[in-house]
Parts: structure tokens; sequence; C-alpha cells
């Protein structure tokens, strides 16, 4: 059948209608005409394939992997980077739009001069397979394994890395759901590598260790130092942080300096504020202002990165940050600090009403929320709009060109609140 595809839905897939009904097409660009099977009937939609493109997209392009057809972890590498970032805007706004009911200013999104090599975190799946031990990515929506030798976004030294891995293959033992984790330091140019659920032989660690900084073990959520030091050193804006090998940390560090610039922007310090960073993680917000106000106190429920954020504050000098671990609804509910500043960075799943309800008690000035998930923005956003807050900005952040992921940094306002920072 033809279908003119008319948008693209969250996760890079064109969208299409027929006879009324919602058809998803991957690799199908906004505005092409194509030929395509429908694969899969559910009640409220189909998903299709394309057989032939019948009207091409001028911002249809080769895509730069030879993998990319087959990979699951890229779904934007056919469409013109320029036009990458004026869909994820578009998607920014649509969502907020429909789920939030909000019409809000989305400004352009903050894309990358090179949008290639960028990633500095990879975790390989490993598996056995007739031919020996492969590694690789996942296809598509599935647990099938593609053997990849070179992935374009990643650092030409986690590459590197990676090619090395593949060589100790035959002499790594695997268990279910095995896989290895890779990650450099920006700053430092420190590595670290995580054998998770499969187990190296000590020839083996000795060989890596000659070329690698430090290497650990994962089993059954236990992680154990195998060789090096314990945590290698980055930096992010102008604080120094030590990470380990399950500590979060954003893997485009040419695009974190415009995260952290955009939320100290947001916020609008004054040098006597006092500031609530929700879901701090390693305390990349929280070390980066803490220069410019009186006092920081962040919260997070992994035990492991308040720890790290902690040892990050003494390496920084830092003295007027407090971390502590816990679910933000039960230590909010506990604390009796005021604060006239937010941020809240919480994960996919985005904030849970009781947070939202603490943090609209507390009444700050300004809240500013980052979100790598427009669906949970936007029905969070709803919730605070309905509580005397309005929607300033909207800034999309393409953190991972190329895939369909997109960061927004909203800048909320108290509704008696005049000034408007970060206006462009």
């Amino acid at each position: 059948m033809e279908l003119t595809i008319k948008g693209i839905s969250h996760n890079g897939e064109g969208v299409a209608r027929n006879a009324g009904k919602v058809v998803f097409i991957p690799f199908a660009i906004p505005g092409e005409l194509v030929k395509a099977e429908i694969i899969e009937e559910k009640k409220k939609y189909s998903r299709g394939i394309i057989r032939e493109i019948v009207k091409k997209s001028p911002h249809r392009v080769e895509p730069g992997c030879p993998y990319y057809y087959k990979c699951g972890g890229c779904s934007y590498q056919h469409i013109s980077y320029d036009e990458q970032l004026v869909l994820k805007q578009k998607i920014v706004k649509e969502t907020i739009s429909r789920i939030g009911g909000i019409e809000a200013k989305i400004l352009d999104t903050i894309g990358m001069q090179e949008p290639w090599d960028y990633r500095n975190k990879v975790v390989w799946h490993i598996s056995n397979s007739q031919d020996g031990k492969r590694m690789g990515f996942y296809r598509y929506q599935s647990k099938k394994l593609i053997e990849i030798d070179n992935c374009p976004l990643l650092l030409p030294k986690v590459n590197k890395i990676s090619f090395l891995i593949k060589e100790i293959l035959p002499g790594i033992h695997l268990e279910e759901d095995s896989s290895i984790m890779i990650r450099q330091s920006n700053n430092s140019r420190e590595t670290m590598i995580e054998f998770i659920n499969c187990f190296a032989g000590r020839e083996v660690v000795k060989r890596l260790f000659r070329k690698i900084d430090t290497i650990y073990e994962k089993k059954n959520g236990k992680i154990r130092l195998l060789a090096g030091q314990e945590l290698i050193k980055e930096k992010a804006g102008k604080s120094l942080f030590l990470l380990g090998p399950d500590d979060f940390f954003q893997v485009n560090p040419e695009q974190s300096e415009f995260m952290i610039n955009t939320v100290a922007e947001y916020l609008n310090l004054s040098g006597h504020n006092k500031v609530l960073d929700a879901y701090c993680g390693a305390g990349m917000f929280a070390l980066n202002i803490a220069d410019n106000v009186v006092s920081v106190v962040g919260i997070d429920s992994n035990v492991r990165a308040v720890k790290n954020a902690k040892k990050n504050a003494t390496l920084n000098d830092i003295e007027n940050c407090q971390f502590i671990s816990g679910p933000c609804e039960v230590i909010l509910s506990n604390l009796q600090n005021s604060f006239d500043r937010v941020i809240v960075n919480p994960p996919r799943t985005g904030v849970k009403p009781e947070v939202i309800n603490a943090i609209v008690n507390i009444s700050p000035e300004i809240i500013v929320y980052v979100s790598c998930n427009p669906a949970t923005l936007a029905r969070d956003l709803k919730q605070f709009v309905n509580n005397s807050y309005k929607v300033a900005n909207i800034q999309p952040i393409d953190m991972f060109p190329q895939t369909s992921h997109i960061e927004s940094i909203v800048l909320l306002q108290k509704m008696n609140y005049c000034s408007v920072p970060g206006n462009k």
C-alpha cells in the first residue's frame, strides 16, 4: 500500500495513517510517499516496513554506519543532521502540547558541530554462537545480537579498546545476559572496563591491564575491582568528578557543557540563593553552581552516587553542598530547609506526584527541570502548571545525535515571578 508519512514518533519511526489507523514505519521521513508492507497489526496501531520510496525526502542521506539498518542503536542516520534537530524540536513541542496541554516556547535544538565520535561510554552485549563468542548490539526491538566491529558514535579510543576486547573474547567465560562496559574519561583520558555477568582469567586481565587503567567485574549486582585504581577522574563544567563503573554520568562531554550552562542560566542565581538538587547523581549541577549560592542540598536514592557526590565536593574543595541518600519523596517530607531554586533531573520515568507536591509546597521562585523523556516531562509539567507555575522556556539539547533520544531543559517560574532569564 502507498502511505504518506505525516510525522515522526518519539522513537524515530515515520508515522502514517491507513483507514484512520496509525501506522509506524521505521526509516521513513515526514513528507515521503512510500510503498509499505504491514508486518504487525495491533488494536490501535499497525507497524510496517518500506518496500519502495515513491517520493523521497530532500533530507534523506546515506547512513554513516554499515550496520545502521540492522542495529537498534540509532534511528536517525538516514536523516540530515540539520533536519534531525528540527524533528527533535517538533517532537518536544507536540508532546508537551498533546500530553501536557501546554503551549510553550520551544527553542531551537542545540546540536553538535560534529555529530559523530562523541560517546565516551558503551556497553557491548556478548553471546555464544556456532562460530564462537560474538560482541555487538541488539537488533531493533529484539534480543538478536548483531556483531559490530566499529561504532561511529564512539570516541576513537573506545573503539580501539572494543577491538582489544574482541580479541580476548575466547578467554572470557559467559553467563546469561553477559556484557562488557567501556568508559573513557574525556578529561584525564583514563579508561575503565567492567565485565558484567562474564569473567576473565588472570592472564586475560593481565593482558588488558597493559592498556586499561581500571578493570572491574560485576556478578549478581556485586562489583569487584580486578586491577588498577578504584575511580577515574572526569571533568564537567568547572568541576572534577571521580567515577566508578556503575556511576551515571553524561556520555557526551561536549553537550554536557551546554547542559550545565543552560541550567545555571535558567536558575538566575544572585549569590544569595538556597538550591535543592533533586535526583542529584554524582553532583554535576550542584558542584558547578556552588560558588554562586549560599547552599545546595542534593538528594538521590542511589547510595553509591551520593557517596561519590560527597567525594567530588571534597575533591573540588566545596563546603556548601550537602548530599543525602534516599527517595526524594521521603527526604523532602522531612527536610526543614527553605529553597528559592530547585533543580529536578529525574530518570526516564519522571517525577513522582508526591515529589512534585513537596516541591510546590516549598514554593521556589524558579524550578529547572532536566528531562530525557518528553512524555513524562509533559505529564509532570502539567502538574506544576496546575499549581501556580508557568513554563517560560524549553531548551532541547541533542545529547545523542543520530538517535531518537532528546534532552530538554525547562525553565518553570512561580506565577508572581517577574524576571525571565534565558529568553532568546
